[in-house]
């Protein structure tokens, strides 16, 4: 056979001439560009670049990723999730708009090598999802599950199954018929329920990220549902896999008493070589995982070669399970729980492994198992009618079963609506296990087509329907006073102080001082070390004072926080009580794990450090953090309490209390009041300050020349007037409260006034007054730069100033009434 031209051979990978046909072998994946040179003289035998393997790949990537990414730019406007969008990107890149015998499905068909290369690709895409989602995973949430998700996983799931089974095996025996013949097979029958009736933990936990609940109380307890279910039905199906292997072997197992024994060994191999691999994953696997931990220095990255070495194990098990006849991803999963969560190991997986695959790898697995779903096909109405009546009788079940042990439980009858609905909740696992079952023949083309349509109408109303029956904020609403200007005389002054930096422990403890903790009118500070979620799917909320964690607290880096609070505990015993907490979640949902704390605990007020930090001379801008920002206005809009922002700036020479009292000075505070419930908030924290015989108060109260002459009629300011005349009469009593009244007619005046002592004191109390309407700030809200400060306190941080005092910004509790 001739070859013809030697150029030719790296031209292309086959070509045809007459009865000649040549190629080269191995075949060449990638072209030699758009407009290769030089081609052959007859343009029927030139390949397109698009028809080599890599290239081709690679558009449809690009044509996936764009399609998804404009579908979900509007879904997402109508509260859907990504899942959905990749769901209609699959549909219509189907038979369904593609049909058959046209260059569209021809591009986007399986065949040749592209049935080896798509299903390569969909396969490992899907076993790193369920890797990653089980490095994400938390099985301590297994340790310290409650009876309440406990019942509600079995409940939801195993017993679902079971009463699913009954009903369509014993009371609609004919379902699946027409006139007596049986139009679903018995496992058809079996597989649709038994998908229709699982919760997965990986589908469940992506729902409640995307629609922000996991912190919530509702979120923690519909994720311990499903790691509860997952596990169970994992067990529950490997049980199975190995009862049928022994069936298909034509297996006999029976007992010396009965009579001969006869084993297929290729069963029982199988089945030993998935419990030798589980006890790999916990014996010595995991073992491995922590001494690459403890290898790793504190803030250095893993190496390289650690993660690459995973990944090569995570294929490696996927081979395995399959050898198995389990599922693909129960090997990855395995290992993924296998590996620990957080810092610096699970982090690091996650950080360079879910972009990629979340992004792009994940839509193109959804829209290429798509790709033969056709609704064309679904002519005949008893098999959509039944189909249909598996699915709802099914789902009702379900989400019955879901709802009544949560009732039983004394849930809110809306919480239960909402956690039934996440529960039944339907995404990647369902779609792709329907998927693998349609590729095996086990479920027929129109089997698929309506599943794959249920899985899309399922994932694209519940999302929106969460979102406007359950609302995780209005579980912090403050129905009951709690702020300090209402609080007893004398009572526990009861202080939720958040950490998000080292930098915010001192200054926080120094203010905590200045509250005048005492035995006759104690402290009860609850202390929150906030930390940013990587490399796991749940939130984590540690108690310290429980030792609830007491194996996992190092990894949090929260020990000089610890450390910190139990000397201040010390030094104040009997007047201080501290209880310090660790949160890890994503930016977006800390301030649930915030307002939740302080509801929990009922406290008067949280405190929040200022996302911005100064050097040590007040002069420059250390940190300016804009997810702490975020976080302060989200706590300042939903907050059970009282609310203030600490803006710190250490004061060279008076720097503590502690330190002013050792030189025999005094830690000079002024509460500047403006009027308002703001204001009066503010003003009840400088007058218990007062108390302390190291602090000096300055109360500076701003008036007009108008006010000073008019008749008071308005209750607000009569309101105002009754607490200034308390303080003055506390001054006549020798209180350590200086008080002063400025007449200021403007703002300009104001500012004047600011800037005249900006530098004479080493803080300043302000009340926020959001929306003020004052003649003392007319004007300057315009040039605020912070509105969480308010127009005062923003305007004592701004740099025109010059101001290198500390700044106290006071928002009293919003009541819901």
């Amino acid at each position: 056979m001739e070859l013809g031209d030697d150029r030719n051979l790296y031209l292309r990978d086959t070509w045809r001439e007459v009865n000649r046909i040549c190629g080269v072998v191995p075949i060449n994946p990638s072209s030699s560009g758009i407009w290769p040179s030089p081609k052959l003289p007859d343009p029927n035998e030139n390949i397109e670049f698009w028809n080599y393997m890599f290239p081709h790949v690679q558009i449809i990537f690009l044509i996936v990723s764009i399609l998804w990414q404009f579908f979900h730019f509007f879904l997402k406007r109508l509260g859907m999730i990504p899942f959905t969008s990749h769901m209609l990107t699959g549909i219509l890149l189907s038979k369904s708009f593609l049909k058959e015998n046209t260059p569209g499905r021809h591009f986007f068909s399986t065949e040749d090598y592209k049935e080896t290369l798509f299903g390569l690709v969909g396969a490992c895409s899907y076993m790193m999802f369920w890797f990653l989602m089980g490095v994400k995973m938390d099985l301590s949430l297994i340790r310290n599950t409650g009876k309440k998700a406990i019942t509600i996983g079995l409940s939801s799931v195993l017993l679902s199954i079971t009463v699913c089974s009954l009903i369509f095996f014993v009371v609609l025996r004919d379902v699946g018929t027409k006139k007596g013949e049986p139009i679903l097979n018995f496992f058809e029958i079996i597989f649709i329920y038994s998908i229709n009736c699982l919760s997965s933990f990986p589908v469940i936990g992506n729902l409640l990220f995307e629609l922000r609940l996991q912190n919530s109380e509702l979120g923690r307890l519909a994720m311990s549902s499903a790691v509860i279910s997952d596990f169970s039905t994992s067990i529950l199906s490997a049980v199975l896999v190995f009862m049928k292997e022994l069936r298909d072997e034509k297996t006999r197992l029976g007992s010396t008493f009965i009579g001969d024994v006869f084993v297929g060994d290729r069963p029982l191999k199988r089945a030993a070589a998935v419990v030798i691999f589980v006890c790999f994953a916990i014996y010595i696997f995991r073992p491995l995982m922590f001494l690459v931990v403890k290898r790793t220095p504190s803030g250095r990255p893993v190496k390289k070669f650690y993660i690459y070495s995973i990944v090569i194990l995570v294929f490696g098990s996927a081979i395995l399970a399959d050898w198995c006849k389990q599922s693909i991803f129960m090997g990855p999963f395995i290992l993924g729980l296998a590996v620990p969560h957080g810092p610096p190991l699970g982090s690091a997986i996650v950080q360079k492994l879910e972009p990629a695959f979340f992004g792009t790898f994940l839509p193109f697995f959804v829209a290429t198992s798509a790709e033969e779903l056709d609704t064309s096909i679904l002519r005949s109405w008893v098999d959509f009618k039944s189909i249909f009546i598996l699915i709802f009788i099914s789902f009702l079940v379900k989400f019955a079963l879901t709802t009544l042990p949560a009732l039983l439980y004394g849930m809110p009858a809306n919480d239960c609506l909402a956690l039934s609905l996440i529960m039944s909740f339907k995404g990647i696992f369902e779609f792709g296990a329907y998927a693998f079952g349609f590729q095996r023949g086990s479920i027929r083309p129109v089997t698929f087509t309506i599943l794959s349509l249920y899985i899309l109408f399922n994932s694209a109303i519940i999302p929106p329907i969460l979102r406007r029956i359950y609302d995780p904020s209005r579980m912090y609403a403050g129905y009951e006073k709690r702020n300090m200007l209402h609080m007893k005389p004398n009572s526990e002054l009861r202080i939720l102080s958040c950490i998000y930096r080292t930098d915010d422990i001192h200054p926080m403890i120094n203010l905590l001082e200045a509250t005048c903790p005492s035995r006759e009118s104690p402290v009860a500070t609850y202390v929150l070390h906030l930390m940013e979620l990587v490399g796991r799917a749940n939130p984590v909320f540690i108690s310290h004072r429980l030792q609830t964690r007491k194996s996992e607290d190092m990894s949090y880096n929260s020990e000089s926080v610890i450390a910190s609070f139990d000397q201040f505990h010390k030094d104040y015993f009997g007047s201080v009580f501290v209880s310090t907490y660790t949160a890890l979640s994503v930016p977006k949902m800390m301030h649930g794990d915030i307002c939740m704390l302080a509801l929990n605990n009922t406290t008067s007020l949280i405190i929040l450090p200022f996302h911005q930090t100064w050097s040590s001379d007040g002069s420059t801008i250390v940190s300016d953090s804009r997810m702490i920002r975020k976080l302060n206005k989200s706590v300042i809009e939903l907050s059970p309490c009282s609310v203030g922002i600490f803006v710190y700036r250490s004061n060279s020479g008076r720097r503590t209390i502690r330190e002013t009292a050792a030189n025999f000075s005094s830690y000079q505070v002024c509460m500047l009041f403006l009027g308002g419930r703001d204001d009066r908030e503010a003003l009840t924290l400088a007058k218990r300050m007062a108390r302390d015989s190291r602090i000096k108060i300055t109360v500076v109260s701003l008036i007009s020349s108008e006010q000073r002459n008019k008749q008071i009629t308005d209750w607000d300011r009569m309101l105002d007037l009754e607490l200034l005349r308390d303080v003055k009469s506390n001054v006549l009593h020798g209180a350590n409260i200086i008080f002063n009244e400025e007449v200021v007619n403007d703002a300009s005046q104001t500012s004047e006034f600011l800037k005249s002592i900006a530098n004479e004191y080493d803080l300043f109390i302000v009340g926020r007054e959001k929306g003020r309407k004052s003649v003392f700030t007319e004007g300057l809200d315009e040039w605020s730069e912070f509105e969480e400060l308010g127009v005062v306190g923003d305007l004592l941080t701004s740099q025109d100033l010059k101001c290198q005092a500390s700044v106290l910004v006071i928002q009293q509790q919003k009541q819901m009434i």
